[in-house]
């Protein structure tokens, strides 16, 4: 009778061992972990997932691939990420357009932010700057304002594509400022050189980016969207410090497929935690502008509902649902 009850313990642990997810049973992570990102390499975005992934890879002892998905505003980098296995070896970088806001620009959205992906934290945010051609001869926010409304629908504005966030934070401050202003979306990069050049003398934008030609004076920086002043720019006033009510959300997340095991997410945030307290990391966050963010899991969803009810009517007012 021993022996069969032993037996029976045996084959009970045997089984219930082989009846665990992979993900248990293996030390998350044994092998790559890939890292996919909407943007193009060289971009504002690539550099921070690179500069990332290097020290999230070495406080997991583990190599994370940045793999580049640019296109359809983060659609083909949340396919990429929804046609692999929970398993914990994909994760992607979404930002708040991807989270928040394009389930109100597509119709047929082939992902839902809630239902799809499960989140790991919000990790960076950005405040927005504004910036305007060297060619108007123009170097304040009042300045800029009275030119403007002196000459309504003669000017235009640049952004990155509809409904990008360089144009929905554009379109805020139309609204909040009173300007009358032709919108003029670029796909890539033409869109700070337009406004360089004085095509579409006006853009709002993250810093990051810009910083270097607002500094060499190839571009003028005249208010910042933001709660504070930026280090890299102290003497450009906030709109908050202009008397205008105008912020942008600008975080960025990690999520993983839904489903994925809920010891490796919790693995994953408490070290996106840790990397984020680093020297290398505060500096690589320095260089871009960019705030670190400390976050739980349950978090992004939060700022996902937050963001998508605070923007939802802009989109609808400005009827670019596709």
């Amino acid at each position: 009778m021993r022996r069969n009850v032993v037996k029976t313990i045996l084959f009970g642990m045997m089984m219930g061992t082989l009846g665990l997810p992979a993900s248990a049973n293996e030390a998350w992570p044994s092998r790559p972990i890939r890292f996919v990102i909407p943007q193009g390499p060289g971009s504002g975005n690539d550099v921070l997932a690179r500069s990332f992934a290097e020290q999230l890879g070495k406080e997991l002892n583990q190599t994370i691939i940045v793999e580049n998905r640019p296109g359809a505003n983060g659609v083909l980098a949340a396919r990429t990420l929804l046609s692999q296995p929970n398993d914990g070896y994909t994760m992607f970088m979404a930002g708040v357009s991807n989270l928040s806001w394009n389930p109100h620009l597509y119709s047929d959205l082939p992902y839902d932010p809630i239902e799809d992906f499960d989140g790991v934290a919000i990790f960076a945010d950005t405040p927005f700057v504004s910036i305007i051609s060297p060619t108007l001869g123009l170097k304040t926010f009042d300045e800029f304002r009275q030119f403007v409304q002196n000459n309504p629908g003669k000017y235009s504005f640049a952004s990155a594509g509809i409904g990008n966030s360089t144009h929905l934070s554009s379109e805020l401050i139309m609204r909040k400022v009173g300007f009358d202003m032709q919108h003029v979306p670029f796909n890539g990069p033409g869109s700070t050189t337009s406004v360089m050049s004085g095509d579409t003398p006006f853009m709002t934008t993250v810093p990051g980016s810009v910083t270097p030609m607002i500094q060499s004076g190839k571009l003028v920086a005249i208010a910042v969207a933001g709660k504070k002043r930026l280090d890299s720019l102290p003497d450009v006033p906030t709109y908050k410090e202009l008397g205008y009510d105008i912020t942008v959300p600008g975080w960025y997340s990690i999520v993983m497929k839904k489903g994925t095991d809920p010891q490796i997410i919790g693995k994953l945030n408490a070290a996106v935690n840790k990397v984020l307290q680093t020297e290398e990391m505060k500096k690589g966050l320095a260089f871009q502008s960019l705030q670190a963010v400390h976050t739980k899991p349950e978090d992004v969803r939060a700022y996902i509902e937050r963001d998508a009810l605070g923007w939802a009517d802009l989109i609808q007012e400005l009827g670019i649902k596709q």
